[in-house]
C-alpha cells in the first residue's frame, strides 16, 4: 500500500502539469505502480482508481485527471 502514496503524489503533479508529455508520463507512472504493486492486478488497478476518484473530489483548480482516470479505466476493461 506504501506504493499508492507516491504514485498519487507523481499523477498529482502531473494533474497540473503543461508538459507536452504529460499523458506518457502518467501511463509511465501508473505502469510502474502497477509493477511494483504486492496485489494482484485487479486489486492494484480497483485500488488506483478509487485514489484517482478521490483526487478528483478535491476539484483543486487547474488540475486535469483525465488521461489518468481514462488510462487506468482502459486497463480495467482490458481485464473484462
Amino acid at each position: 500500500m506504501h506504493r499508492l502514496g507516491p504514485c498519487a503524489a507523481a499523477l498529482r503533479e502531473l494533474a497540473k502539469s503543461n508538459d507536452p508529455h504529460r499523458d506518457i508520463l502518467i501511463e509511465r507512472h501508473i505502469d510502474e505502480y502497477l509493477k511494483a504493486d504486492p496485489f494482484s492486478l485487479a486489486h492494484a488497478l480497483e485500488r488506483l482508481r478509487r485514489a484517482i476518484h478521490y483526487e478528483e473530489l478535491k476539484s483543486r483548480e487547474g488540475e486535469d485527471w483525465s488521461i489518468a482516470r481514462n488510462y487506468v479505466r482502459s486497463l480495467l476493461s482490458r481485464m473484462t
